[in-house]
């Protein structure tokens, strides 16, 4: 059967040849098409780490001497502090509120900046020369009965899956990694009461790893470490960021409109005040936009769309009409005995050798193409956390050459094959189901 196949479609090699150099085409321009919809796909898929669903983000504010509620000599820290302090006992008593955390302004989601610094694995038997230093992000967290990170963002533990439960009598001297972290500098997450070494050899006692998080959503997973701070005080510094968790079956728009009308008003100090409150949702939502992710997203989806579109109507039409050039051929099989579903293999297998034999030619070509040109990265030029010099993560499955090709080869060939074979099996069904003389006729 198949050799006969492979004669018919060789006796016929110069009807073919053009359908054959449009199936190259169309296999490049496929693949093409469907590799940066992959890696947008993948990254989009990457978990969060955490909650952003009923998490808000307190906006506070101060007046300025040019505006007319400026209040002279009434802007000093001092002032911040009290305002921060009264808005944390504001949410003790807010029954709306789940919990709450105070830390650092540098918290990526925040404001796109972060710190860093120096780590290494604490081991007194290793000169400092010879430790493995990395450069990771840093954000520093109130420890307290109060301020909660983990229950806040429901930051989950590497080790338990459960939402870390934070050490309330943690000191200065402690640390949180993620996940990330704790596999670069140990190579296990069983690392609770091991030390870390930072900047100028200050050692930090590891309280706990909590599972990898991913703050934008253009971003991979950030490298990161937790600087406990046992400052009692809920307004050490003004800058500090404060975030809010709302309990489960709260309205949020009831809530939304209640905290600007009645409670934001009430808690002014100074020339400090509240200005609002922003759903983490929206944040990110807004960090997209600035950057054009959401736009990015839509096109390139428009694009593996219309490059479906037009392997559809290339493909399928090609196909369609070299069946039907073929009623005759059809007429006199079965004519002469053959049954419907072999004449219908007969043309869908004819047309699956043609697609198979065009798709391996094109991928010396597609192979060339990632050699000079590498994977398709659309979020390439977005500003991003990972350090330039650092090698592609290759935990994520679009950083892995290998099986980054073998998918997108892999849904590119489905989808010209898939229309291939539909171009040649509708055509052929409905003439074979007509009289052999009909189809001799015409």
């Amino acid at each position: 059967m198949i050799t006969k196949i492979l004669h018919q479609i060789w006796n016929e090699r110069k009807q073919n040849a053009w359908l054959f150099l449009e199936l190259i085409v169309a296999s490049l321009f496929l693949w093409l098409a469907i590799d940066p919809l992959f890696t947008l796909v993948c990254r989009n898929n990457i978990p969060k780490g955490y909650e952003a669903k009923r998490l808000y983000s307190l906006k506070c504010d101060k007046y300025f001497s040019y505006e007319p509620q400026w209040r002279e000599g009434m802007s000093d820290t001092k002032y911040g502090q009290e305002f921060l302090q009264q808005i944390g006992e504001a949410f003790d008593n807010i029954p709306e509120i789940e919990s709450y955390f105070i830390g650092s302004d540098n918290l990526q989601i925040n404001c796109l900046s972060t710190n860093s610094l120096m780590y290494a694995a604490d081991n007194d038997d290793i000169p400092d020369s010879l430790k493995q230093w990395e450069v990771e992000r840093m954000y520093q967290i109130k420890v307290n009965e109060k301020s909660r990170f983990f229950e806040t963002f429901r930051v989950r533990d590497a080790a338990t899956g459960k939402i870390l439960q934070q050490n309330d009598n943690a000191g200065n001297r402690y640390v949180y990694l993620s996940r990330k972290v704790a596999m670069k500098l140990f190579g296990t997450i069983d690392i609770v009461g091991k030390r870390i070494t930072c900047g100028g050899n200050d050692k930090h006692n590891i309280l706990g790893v909590f599972e990898d998080l991913q703050m934008l959503s253009y971003d991979e997973h950030v490298p990161l470490v937790l600087f406990c701070n046992d400052d009692r005080n809920i307004g050490s510094n003004y800058t500090e960021a404060i975030s809010f968790r709302l309990k489960d079956g709260v309205d949020e728009d009831a809530f939304r409109k209640k905290f600007e009308t009645e409670i934001a008003p009430k808690y002014t100090h100074a020339n400090y005040y509240i200005s609002g409150i922003t759903p983490y949702e929206e944040i990110i939502e807004e960090h997209d936009k600035k950057y054009n992710i959401t736009n990015k997203y839509r096109l390139y989806a428009a694009l593996s769309g219309f490059a479906l579109f037009c392997a559809f109507m290339g493909v399928f039409s090609a196909f369609w009409i070299r069946t039907n050039s073929r009623r005759r051929d059809i007429g006199i099989m079965r004519s002469v005995g053959a049954s419907s579903g072999s004449v219908v293999g007969q043309f869908v297998t004819e047309a699956f050798i043609l697609v198979t034999a065009a798709f391996i030619i094109a991928l010396p070509f597609i192979m060339h193409y990632i050699y000079v040109e590498g994977f398709a990265d659309p979020l390439a030029k977005i500003h991003t956390w990972i350090h330039d010099s650092e090698e592609p993560d290759q935990s994520y499955l679009h950083n892995r050459a290998v099986p980054h090709f073998a998918i997108v080869t892999a849904i590119a060939y489905i989808c010209i094959s898939a229309i291939a074979i539909v171009g040649a099996l509708l055509p052929a069904t409905r003439i074979t189901r007509s009289l052999p003389a009909d189809a001799l006729r015409e």
